[in-house]
């Protein structure tokens, strides 16, 4: 059956963009019209680290996303949506694979800003962010149009298929 065809248990919107360009602001506008979750790394340093950034915490806190983000769609909340950058595809490889294996529609949502406004200013806007991070993040993009161009992207898939967490939280729902 193909996806466009499938019935769904709800939608998850993955938000893509650079750091600035209005991603919080996209979701919140959706949970007011839809309600649902939102999960952002973010809020894992503003529930365990009093809102301050520690680049020592990255890898834990999009660990905690994920796992938020799965316990979400497992009870069931619709949407779900991600509010990360997402720039390349094995970013949003878990993302797109739990809600496809339990039957969500994954919606991509890009914000303009991330093409439309020079990174200079996306660093005046996020002070904590350098200028070559922010560069090398937009150099990341990779153009996902819908959950296959991510699905069956190889080197998303290598990344991510023999990882310990991936088998520890079963992202892909094999019983």
């Amino acid at each position: 059956m193909m996806y466009h065809n499938r019935r769904y248990r709800g939608t998850m919107y993955i938000l893509r963009g650079l750091p600035g360009t209005g991603k919080s602001g996209i979701a919140w506008n959706l949970w007011q019209e839809e309600g649902g979750e939102i999960v952002s790394f973010f809020d894992y340093y503003r529930i365990y680290h009093n809102s301050q950034m520690n680049t020592a915490y990255f890898g834990r806190a999009h660990k905690w996303a994920r796992k938020t983000a799965k316990d979400a769609l497992e009870r069931g909340v619709d949407p779900v949506i991600i509010n990360n950058c997402n720039m390349p595809r094995w970013h949003m490889y878990p993302y797109v694979l739990m809600a496809f294996t339990r039957d969500y529609w994954i919606e991509f949502i890009e914000t303009e800003d991330t093409w439309n406004v020079p990174l200079e200013e996306l660093e005046r806007r996020c002070d904590d962010i350098p200028l070559s991070v922010l560069d090398r993040m937009k150099e990341s993009y990779e153009p996902a149009r819908n959950p296959y161009d991510v699905l069956l992207d190889e080197y998303a898939e290598s990344r991510w298929i023999s990882s310990r967490e991936m088998a520890q939280y079963n992202w892909s729902n094999i019983q």
